[in-house]
């Protein structure tokens, strides 16, 4: 038999000696939901509160010189804010692994990680795939690049 000590007033219930070996502590003051969290240490948030993120002008400049300048989350692909903005680009696997969407960076910095397509030099040359690229900066990139790549 053990003996448990409690700091705060708990129920405790113990399984018959027969059966398993175990108890459940139920504990009132435990911490339960973020908003009896919030509520227990008088915390307020407005209901349409939404965590802060990165957001980054974008600047398209398709194969005839036509401009299309949007604003892109740090967390959504290049093409998905394309898309939101209005803008249609191409595209095809949507997964990196073609170069249907290629573009190539006048300015500005991504992370594409996620692609599989373009090797090293060629990501070294500015080229990117829109489908799998998130903007870490504001942004200038020449679409429809993709007969540059062969």
């Amino acid at each position: 038999m053990s003996t448990v000590s409690l700091s705060s007033p708990c129920m405790v219930r113990v399984a018959p000696l027969k059966r398993i070996n175990s108890a459940i502590v139920k504990n009132p003051f435990s911490l339960g939901s973020v908003n009896s969290v919030s509520k227990s240490f008088r915390l307020r948030s407005s209901p349409g509160f939404r965590a802060s993120m990165a957001v980054y002008k974008i600047k398209l400049i398709g194969p005839d010189g036509e401009e299309n300048e949007f604003d892109a989350p740090d967390d959504t692909y290049i093409l998905d804010s394309a898309e939101n903005a209005g803008v249609e680009l191409p595209y095809s696997c949507r997964a990196g692994a073609c170069s249907t969407c290629a573009g190539k960076m006048a300015s500005g910095t991504v992370d594409q990680s996620d692609g599989s397509f373009l090797d090293e030099n060629q990501m070294k040359e500015g080229y990117l795939l829109t489908c799998v690229s998130y903007p870490t900066s504001d942004c200038v990139i020449h679409t429809h690049k993709e007969g540059e790549l062969y």
